[in-house]
């Protein structure tokens, strides 16, 4: 059998100090230990960290790779990755690593074998869905608890879709109706508004009221009325911030005993180079997981349709696209995220036929 090539050019995708990302051609050296090298297949634009980096490249002048989130076959393994070989169909996850390229290069334990009959157009999304099941933990959450999600983006609509399955009664919130169209698409309960209806629990409700911020921006009037709504029902009131924003909130009596958590990133051992490559171990906080077990407990929401990535009709491009891709997202557009499409390396006999 011919070894794979020691190194391969591919084009990646780069924000390089405009608005706009530029493509770029750089090498992937072969993996080395603890990593495996891709043929990615399908990448997904996460529009709050992406549009972020690419404001601050055009403020500061720094360049970033961008993109985190990668489906596609491993191509070849490093010493040091069990249960994966050449030919599997993984999922990627990891800033710098995973991002919107046609060959990539990643550690293993960021990695998680797709299950047959997953498209992996769809598996894509379980890498962005393991930071909404590891806010979800920290929310602490039990199925009699009653859930508002504040924000119907993506992690909006995951965070949704994960509390669902354990359960709990949920309701997206958000101002726009062309989002919201979206959640009732996948089943979810909605409501229009400024704020949230301040409707009573249910009768004989003995759970809390737990609400999830997920929008971005200023968001201290959305915090304060959720506030008021968790505080509402008989059992322990949370708030959990998801995502990039700022809030103020006046904190007094009246609040009763609430709590409040920030949910960062997917779970232990994430941007942590040794754990991903199996260097080291982690131990996560009591009631979370690590970040492995985060994708993999994702990718199973994907694989069981707890949660439906084909619902949220998320919009496809390939990386001559991206230009356009990034434009639309920065209007705000029903669609609350977008994907990259990576065609298949060509075949030796195909490479000797081209022109």
């Amino acid at each position: 059998m011919t070894p794979p090539p020691a190194v391969l050019t591919t084009r990646e995708l780069v924000a390089a100090g405009a608005a706009l990302p530029v493509v770029q051609e750089a090498a992937r050296p072969a993996p080395g230990p603890g990593e495996l090298r891709l043929r990615t297949r399908w990448t997904m634009i996460s529009p709050g960290t992406e549009l972020h980096y690419l404001d601050r490249s055009a403020r500061t002048g720094e360049r970033f790779t961008l993109g985190y989130c990668a489906a596609g076959t491993v191509e070849s393994t490093g010493p040091g990755t069990p249960g994966f070989a050449p030919g599997d169909q993984v999922i990627a996850m990891g800033w710098g690593e995973a991002v919107h390229a046609d060959v990539i290069t990643v550690p293993h334990l960021l990695c998680r074998p797709v299950p047959a009959g997953v498209d992996l157009a769809d598996a894509v999304v379980a890498n962005l869905a393991a930071t909404a099941v590891h806010a979800v933990d920290r929310a602490d959450l039990a199925p009699r608890d009653e859930v508002a999600v504040v924000g119907a983006g993506m992690v909006g609509l995951l965070v949704a879709q994960t509390a669902a399955a354990r359960g709990c009664r949920v309701l997206v919130h958000d101002l726009r109706p062309d989002r919201l169209a979206t959640a009732e698409a996948l089943g979810l309960a909605v409501a229009e508004g400024p704020a949230l209806p301040a409707a009573a629990p249910p009768a004989g409700t003995t759970g809390g009221r737990c609400v999830m911020l997920c929008g971005t921006g200023d968001m201290s009037a959305a915090m304060t009325g959720a506030a008021r709504w968790a505080s509402a029902a008989p059992g322990r009131p949370r708030l959990v911030g998801v995502g990039r924003f700022s809030a103020r909130i006046d904190f007094s009596v009246e609040l009763g005993n609430l709590d409040i958590r920030y949910a960062a990133r997917c779970g232990a051992g994430y941007r942590d180079p040794s754990y991903a490559r199996g260097l080291t171990g982690v131990t996560p906080a009591a009631g979370e997981h690590t970040v492995t077990e985060n994708l993999q407990r994702a990718l199973d929401l994907v694989a069981s349709g707890a949660i439906t990535p084909a619902a949220m009709r998320l919009p496809r491009f390939t990386l001559d696209e991206a230009a356009e891709a990034y434009t639309e997202l920065r209007r705000r557009p029903p669609h609350p995220a977008a994907l990259f499409h990576h065609p298949p390396a060509p075949t030796p006999a195909a490479r000797k036929e081209a022109p």
